[in-house]
């Protein structure tokens, strides 16, 4: 997904949403389903994202690596766990605008070293995306 010829971040958000709505459809999300994946993916980011950093110093975050993206979605999904199909899709579009858009304090979280600032800024939109799903979800109720 990573290599995308355009939006990288993008297919890899979307790759592990649609794993989510399988999840999903298939019985098996749920908030500790969300939040274990989210960190095991976390934890395979900065591993990941810092041997890659030993091997080539000069990247800062390169589009093409997306588990970071993959992490973020499921966290989202942790932090405010969908009822259907239409819960996914907020969140994955959430939080591709936090993340593109890079809003305060999403952007503050790049400043972490190595690993951690390419994860931590995707973890932080991931919160805003969580949080506009509960918004969605308020104004549906209403």
């Amino acid at each position: 997904m990573g290599f995308a010829p355009f939006a990288p971040g993008t297919f890899g958000s979307a790759a592990a949403a649609l794993a989510a709505w399988g999840l999903l459809a298939a019985g098996l999300g749920g908030r500790w389903v969300w939040a274990g994946t989210a960190a095991a993916l976390s934890l395979a980011s900065v591993g990941a994202a810092n041997a890659l950093l030993r091997r080539v110093p000069k990247l800062k975050d390169p589009g093409w690596f997306v588990l970071d993206e993959a992490a973020a979605v499921f966290l989202a999904l942790a932090l405010f766990p969908p009822k259907g199909g239409l819960d996914i899709c907020v969140a994955f579009l959430g939080f591709r605008l936090y993340d593109i858009a890079k809003p305060w304090p999403v952007r503050v979280f790049e400043r972490l070293p190595r690993g951690f600032g390419i994860l931590a800024d995707d973890l932080a939109a991931a919160v805003l995306a969580a949080w506009t799903v509960g918004i969605v979800h308020a104004v549906r109720i209403m």
